[in-house]
């Protein structure tokens, strides 16, 4: 499975997924149960849009970018593109939150065991 859609929160995610299954190209959602385990707390990327098929990414592509309302990308773009700044930052951030609810679930536990 390859993800093939970023989406902002759950709802959007399964929003795209529809789109993608009524044109004919296996997607699901990913993601779903993570969101949840922060309870209130700003989704951080967990909502994402997976192709079952990946022979269909280019497909799926236009559909998005129809959805989205820009030129879709091509095959090399999507494989090759490197994350800029901001998903870099992102992506510690994310890293940094999960550490720090690790730390604090160990440290609950910890307690509770003594």
């Amino acid at each position: 499975m390859k993800t093939i859609y970023r989406a902002t929160d759950i709802l959007e995610a399964h929003i795209v997924a529809g789109m993608l299954n009524a044109e004919g190209i296996e997607a699901e959602v990913a993601g779903f149960y993570q969101q949840g385990a922060v309870g209130q707390l700003a989704p951080q990327d967990f909502a994402r849009v997976m192709l079952i098929d990946e022979r269909d990414a280019d497909r799926a592509e236009r559909v998005i970018a129809e959805y989205e309302q820009r030129e879709p990308l091509s095959p090399a773009e999507r494989e090759g593109r490197e994350p800029d700044e901001e998903e870099r930052a992102r992506e510690s951030s994310r890293l940094a939150w999960w550490l720090v609810v690790a730390a604090l679930l160990m440290l609950v536990f910890s307690l509770a065991i003594s």
